[in-house]
């Protein structure tokens, strides 16, 4: 087994190690039987250059901003990504999960708590009537395993995600009840706030807020569970289960190192 990460520490010691990008250290790739890339899916063109003409079983991981309807660099790398395995005719699948919450490494709960900690009021755009549907990061990792086992015929393309979909003020209530804090909620109003921002761009002031992400408010997120079901065995936990196993073992956010790259061969 060999593992490709920025760097080598708590990684299995009967691995062989690459330390560094995985740009350079895809000659750790071309003779693999099996790929599991939880790099950015922007690596997916080089990986598969690196094959060559073999054809090993593939597990790549995306990103649910592939079915975004708002237009963003690396969303759109996501959905290129996807076109260049799905082209590939390789045996495998790109899981593109929803958002991801749990773990050490994520931003998005993390942030989410570190606020509600510090704020007695709570600016929330558009209200937070949109849905999501987080996903625990050990379902994420159940997934994963759970497809490398799976025998795959061609390439393909699942969402994942939690069990069912929520509005973004639940997920925010939930956070705040599980605390045991009472706060504030002030919602912005979208269109204003958004316009403001690109008008920033436009005059050529970095916002402090991408205005993609709050045009990212007004769009749904809602996956059937099926798919992971059928395929994966996957049952994911939800919401208020999972918050309970963050919160066990919360820490104050700080950015961690980005995602790794798993290589098993000969």
């Amino acid at each position: 087994m060999r593992l490709i990460s920025r760097s080598a520490a708590g990684l299995d010691p009967r691995a062989q190690h690459y330390e560094g990008d995985v740009s350079g250290a895809l000659d750790a790739v071309h003779d693999a039987d099996v790929v599991i890339s939880c790099a950015h899916a922007s690596f997916t063109m080089q990986i598969l250059g690196a094959l060559e003409t073999r054809t090993p079983k593939m597990v790549l991981v995306g990103s649910a901003w592939r079915y975004s309807g708002v237009y963003e660099a690396r969303g759109h790398e996501v959905v290129a990504a996807e076109a260049a395995f799905l082209g590939s005719g390789r045996n495998g699948v790109m899981l593109h999960p929803t958002m991801i919450y749990g773990g050490t490494q994520e931003n998005n709960l993390h942030r989410l708590i570190d606020a509600i900690h510090r704020w007695p009021v709570l600016p929330i755009p558009g209200g937070g009537s949109n849905l999501v549907q987080p996903i625990h990061v050990d379902d994420v990792a159940q997934s994963i395993a759970a497809a490398v086992t799976k025998d795959w015929k061609g390439p393909h393309a699942l969402p994942i995600c939690g069990p069912m979909p929520m509005r973004w003020r639940y997920m925010l209530d939930t956070c705040v009840n599980a605390l045991g804090y009472r706060r504030v909620v002030f919602p912005v109003p979208l269109r204003p706030a958004i316009a403001a921002l690109q008008l920033l761009q436009r005059t050529g002031v970095m916002p402090p807020i991408d205005p993609n992400i709050l045009l990212r408010f007004q769009e749904d997120v809602s996956f059937s569970t099926e798919p992971m079901n059928t395929h994966l065995g996957i049952y994911p936990r939800d919401f208020e289960s999972g918050l309970s196993q963050f919160l066990s073992s919360y820490i104050p956010f700080s950015r961690g190192e980005s995602g790794k790259l798993i290589v098993s061969g000969t």
